[in-house]
């Protein structure tokens, strides 16, 4: 058991009532981490990179604590404000108010690569209202915005290792002992849960018709949203948010890869390859694709348009393909537990077919062409029905 994550846990239900419920709360949350802490362990994180995860993870979860009664005598009064006493004689002085920056703008003349690395925060680029790039945040202390070369980079900044780095330098100036390093641990454990429930979101508006050579977008536990012209290389990869690509306009991105392992991902855009996966959301691609490669774990996969060649697959949703082309090649739709649909556009022929089902149905309305057939088409289901239309 990882002390840390128990630690970051107790300090969430620290001021919450202790009954019943908030004990199988308590105890599912903590299982819930522990057991994707091991599994980022496991795919090659350090552990501090895997808690660090792990605390991106919750967001959230601190206002649905809050919820909850609190523990006798933890009621929070609310602070009359404080009134200041002024001086009859003596004049009111007004503070400096502090100019703080309120959005990043640049020329796109140099920029060719656009790169973001953000943690629980929403991300949005959309198309801006001029020739710049502008990027905005609602605390832009909180991210930082850099350019490197013909690359802009767009991270946040990380406030906790900040503030256990400052409780660390104040430790050294103390005695060293058991009670300094217990404060010191304390007030790492009380940053890392603070931050929990912190959320900034950030929009990047880029000038319309600008195609990028790349963009690679990272966000580890907030929503990607992208509504501007594809860049040739399409990069999107989240922990647990929602990932959803609307093209601009009519270019299509040479290759876009799109990724999240709790969310849904939908691509209204055209590519030369798509891939797409989720561990439990829905992935749904809407366009025009030379291959297509879409995977689900625990949702639904849907292809609707036009490709050359598809691979689908599902363990426990449905696979549908809906295609408007009479010249693709190559179909391969497969689910554990979910049915298998494939409807093919008016015109085609020359089609053979491989189907399979344990214990559902399998029908085909094509005359099988054989082994030399210029469609060839693999679908099967475990316990779901296979339909070729």
């Amino acid at each position: 058991m990882n002390a840390t994550i128990h630690g970051i846990i107790d300090h969430m239900f620290r001021d919450v009532a202790d009954n019943a419920e908030t004990r199988a709360l308590h105890e599912e949350l903590l299982n819930n981490c522990l057991e994707h802490y091991d599994d980022l362990i496991q795919r090659g994180m350090s552990e501090t990179e895997a808690i660090d995860a792990v605390v991106d993870s919750l967001k959230g979860m601190k206002e649905v604590i809050d919820e909850y009664p609190k523990k006798a005598g933890m009621e929070v009064k609310e602070k009359e404000p404080d009134i200041p006493v002024i001086e009859a004689d003596a004049p009111r002085q007004e503070p400096p108010a502090e100019e703080k920056p309120k959005e990043f703008i640049c020329s796109p003349e140099e920029i060719r690569i656009l790169r973001t690395d953000l943690k629980a925060c929403d991300l949005v680029v959309g198309v801006s209202s001029d020739r710049s790039i502008h990027v905005r945040c609602e605390d832009m202390e909180q991210i930082l915005c850099e350019k490197s070369g013909n690359a802009l980079w767009i991270k946040a900044l990380d406030k906790t290792k900040k503030t256990i780095a400052e409780a660390g330098k104040k430790m050294s100036n103390e005695e060293f002992s058991l009670k300094g390093l217990l404060n010191f641990i304390g007030k790492a454990i009380e940053s890392a849960a603070s931050n929990i429930s912190v959320s900034w979101n950030v929009y990047i508006d880029l000038p319309a018709g600008l195609q990028l050579a790349e963009m690679e977008l990272n966000s580890k536990s907030g929503d990607v949203e992208l509504h501007s012209t594809l860049p040739e290389r399409l990069s999107i990869h989240c922990m647990s948010g929602d990932v959803t690509v609307e093209a601009a306009d009519g270019t299509s991105a040479v290759r876009a890869a799109l990724s999240t392992m709790s969310g849904d991902i939908e691509m209204n855009g055209n590519a030369g390859t798509l891939i797409m996966s989720s561990m439990s959301g829905d992935v749904t691609a809407n366009g025009c694709y030379q291959t297509a490669e879409l995977k689900s774990t625990s949702g639904e996969a849907d292809l609707n348009g036009s490709a050359g060649q598809i691979r689908m697959h599902s363990v426990s949703g449905d696979v549908t393909a809906e295609l408007q082309n009479s010249d693709v090649t190559r179909i391969e739709g497969r689910s554990t537990s979910g049915d298998v649909t494939i409807r093919l556009a008016a015109g085609t022929d020359s089609v053979h077919t491989a189907m399979s089902s344990v214990s559902g149905s399998t029908a085909c309305r094509f005359a099988d062409s054989g082994a030399g057939a210029r469609l060839q088409i693999t679908a099967s289901s475990v316990s779901g029905d296979v339909s070729i239309r």
